[in-house]
């Protein structure tokens, strides 16, 4: 983005989590099943801001991927969930496993526990459950790439019809970019 200043154009630093949601909305997201959590909050917050999305919010999980994988069997487009980190994310692996075994293109953002905190109670390595489940992982790490790793996430999604999962850290998402 730019804006305008009295001597002239000047790039605008946005936060990770609103560009993240930005590039959603371009993949043609319109729906998100969601779990709010700390390492999920502030892009939720942003998808339910911007005009033509609907965030539904659900009780547990599980129930949030399980209701993008029906949202993707009815609709033919990739299901979209977020769930928080660690125990959060753990609480997919049924629907996971659901979504890869029916070939369901799903895309879950998941939050990750933030990369400089030395300890975390809810810090796990997410990618080998993701992967045990029968899903692909993405670790987006790096502000620089994030907006090709969501697209990777959906374009994988959608020509492997199998779930991927989006881990991107807490603090990295509240950078500015």
């Amino acid at each position: 983005m730019l804006a305008r200043t009295r001597t002239g154009v000047r790039p605008v630093k946005l936060p990770v989590y609103e560009v993240l949601a930005q590039a959603f909305i371009a993949e043609g997201v319109d729906t998100v099943f969601t779990l709010m959590g700390d390492a999920n909050m502030h892009w939720a917050n942003a998808m339910a801001k911007h005009n033509g999305v609907r965030l539904v919010h659900t009780r547990h999980e599980h129930c949030a991927c399980t209701a993008a994988i029906s949202y993707a069997w009815a609709t033919g487009k990739p299901g979209v969930a977020s769930v928080t980190c660690g125990p959060g994310f753990t609480q997919t692996m049924t629907a996971l496993a659901t979504a890869s075994r029916g070939h369901v293109p799903l895309v879950v953002m998941a939050g990750e526990t933030s990369m400089g905190a030395a300890y975390h109670n809810q810090r796990i390595e997410q990618a080998p459950f993701a992967v045990a489940a029968g899903a692909r992982y993405i670790q987006a790490h790096s502000p620089g790439r994030m907006l090709e790793q969501v697209r990777e996430a959906f374009h994988l999604a959608q020509l492997e019809r199998t779930p991927v999962v989006l881990g991107i850290p807490y603090d990295l998402q509240r950078q500015q970019i």
